[in-house]
C-alpha cells in the first residue's frame, strides 16, 4: 500500500520521542497564541474533521467526560472548510474553543496515543480515537451521566423548510435513514464488508409509509436508488435543495433513525435519538444508550455456519475490523435479509410509539457476553444481579429468527 503523507508524517515526525516532544512545543506555542493564560483548558487534537463520524463522536465524548471540570475545552482540527458537515462544525464551534489549523504534523498527533498530561494551565489530552472511545466507555461503564449534544434552532428550521418542500404531508413524523452502502468511498476496500444492500430495506421503509411515517433518505448522492413512488419518501441527498449541513437538523427533528454503523451513526448517538442500528458488529466502544436497539449482521464461517455472538468477538475482530482480516481468519459477512430489517423496524415502532420495556433476560445476556470479551463495559454500573446500564438494547425479534445468537 502506498504510503500517505499522514504516514510519511507519523514515521519521520512523530514516531520519534524526541521529534514529538519538539511538536508538541510547537502547539502548546499555537494554544499560547490563542488562548487565555488565566483559565484551565483541555486540549484535545480532532485529526479527522472530514469524517463524520469523528467529526461529531469525538467531541461529544469529551463533552460528556470533562465539560464540568475546565473553563473551556479545545479541540485543535485541519480547516473548517475541510468538515464534512457544516452545521455540525459551527455548532462546535459555539460549544468548544476550536482551532484550526492546516498544519498536518499537529492535526495528525490526534491520531497518536502521546499521554495526558499537564503542561501550564492545559491539560493535554493526546489520545487516539480508539483509546478516547474506550475512556468514554469505561467511564459510562462506571455510572458516568450521559451529556447529550443539541442542534440550534435555525437549523432545524433549515431542515423543516426542506421537508415543507420535499414531502407531500410534512405534518408527519419522519423517519431519517441512512444506509453505508457500495456507493461510499468506493476507495476504500477494506470497508467493504459494512457495505449493505439498500433493497433490504424496502419493506421496512414501505411498512412506515402504511403507518403514518414519512420516511428520508440522507447518504451519498452515488448510492444505489431506493426506487418508491410514495410521496412522503424522500431520497434528500437528490434534491438540488439539499446539502450536507440540513442532515444535523434533519437528524435532530427525527421521530427516529435507521442507520447502520457508519457517521450518521454517531450524531444519532450524541443527540440522544432513538434509533435502530442495522448490521451491527461488536465495537471497541459503547453508548450505553437505552434508546439504541440493534440487530446484528452475520459472520459466517466457510462451511456456512454463523457465527454466535460470542464467537463474532472472540474472533479479535471487535472494533472495525477489515475485509482483509474477515478473510484471513476464514469468515464472510451476510447483511441483514429484508425480513430482519422488517422485524427491527416493528419492534422500534413499538418502542417509540408504545414506550415497551427492554427484555431484562436479553439485557443482561448481552452483557455478559460483551464483557466475556470486552473487558471495558465492566464497572459499577454493569456488574451485580441488577445493573443499571447495558451496552445496547438488542431486538428481542432478531433472536426469533437466530435463536443461538445469545448461547
Amino acid at each position: 500500500m502506498e504510503e500517505t503523507p499522514r504516514d510519511k508524517v507519523f514515521r519521520e515526525e512523530l514516531a520519534n520521542p524526541e521529534r514529538l516532544k519538539v511538536h508538541i512545543g510547537r502547539l502548546v506555542a499555537l494554544l499560547d497564541q490563542r488562548l487565555d493564560s488565566g483559565k484551565r483548558y483541555l486540549v484535545y487534537v480532532l485529526a479527522q474533521q472530514s469524517r463524520m463520524g469523528h467529526l461529531i463522536a469525538e467531541p461529544w465524548c469529551l463533552n460528556t467526560m470533562f465539560r464540568e471540570r475546565y473553563d473551556e475545552i479545545v479541540i485543535v482540527t485541519g480547516p473548517g472548510a475541510q468538515a464534512a458537515n457544516t452545521a455540525v462544525f459551527e455548532y462546535l464551534k459555539s460549544e468548544f474553543t476550536v482551532i484550526e489549523t492546516d498544519d498536518i504534523i499537529l492535526t495528525t498527533m490526534g491520531f497518536i496515543d502521546a499521554g495526558a498530561f499537564g503542561l501550564g494551565n492545559y491539560d493535554l489530552y493526546l489520545r487516539s480515537p480508539q483509546t478516547l472511545y474506550k475512556d468514554f466507555t469505561q467511564q459510562l461503564a462506571n455510572g458516568l451521566p450521559h451529556r447529550f449534544f443539541s442542534v440550534p434552532d435555525h437549523v432545524c428550521d433549515a431542515a423543516q423548510k426542506f421537508l415543507a418542500s420535499s414531502l407531500e404531508d410534512p405534518s408527519r413524523p419522519y423517519v431519517v435513514l441512512h444506509v453505508r452502502d457500495a456507493g461510499f468511498a468506493p476507495d476504500m476496500a477494506y470497508h467493504s464488508f459494512r457495505f449493505t444492500p439498500i433493497e433490504a430495506y424496502r419493506e421496512g421503509v414501505k411498512f412506515l409509509l402504511e403507518n403514518g411515517y414519512a420516511v428520508v433518505r440522507i447518504g451519498d448522492v452515488a448510492s444505489p436508488v431506493l426506487d418508491l413512488a410514495d410521496p412522503n419518501y424522500i431520497e434528500a441527498m437528490r434534491h438540488d435543495a439539499h446539502d450536507r449541513s440540513l442532515d444535523f437538523g434533519l437528524i435532530g427533528g427525527a421521530a427516529f433513525g435507521i442507520c447502520t454503523q457508519s457517521g450518521p451513526f454517531s450524531i444519532f448517538q450524541s443527540l440522544g435519538k432513538p434509533f435502530l442500528v442495522t448490521n451491527a458488529y461488536p465495537v471497541s466502544s459503547w453508548g450505553f444508550l437505552p434508546h439504541e436497539l440493534s440487530i446484528f449482521t452475520h459472520y459466517v464461517r466457510d462451511n456456512g455456519d454463523r457465527l454466535s455472538y460470542r464467537d463474532m468477538g472472540l474472533a479479535n475482530l471487535k472494533g472495525i475490523p477489515t475485509a482483509e482480516a474477515l478473510e484471513a481468519a476464514g469468515l464472510r459477512v451476510e447483511s441483514n435479509s429484508a425480513e430482519e430489517v422488517l422485524a427491527g423496524v416493528r419492534e422500534m415502532v413499538r418502542f417509540v410509539e408504545k414506550q415497551t420495556p427492554p427484555d431484562l433476560g436479553v439485557l443482561n445476556r448481552f452483557l455478559q457476553i460483551t464483557a466475556e470479551f470486552d473487558e471495558i463495559v465492566r464497572g459499577t454500573a454493569t456488574q451485580g444481579p441488577t445493573p443499571s446500564r447495558w451496552p445496547q438494547r438488542l431486538c428481542s425479534v432478531y433472536l426469533e429468527s437466530n435463536p443461538g445468537f445469545l448461547t
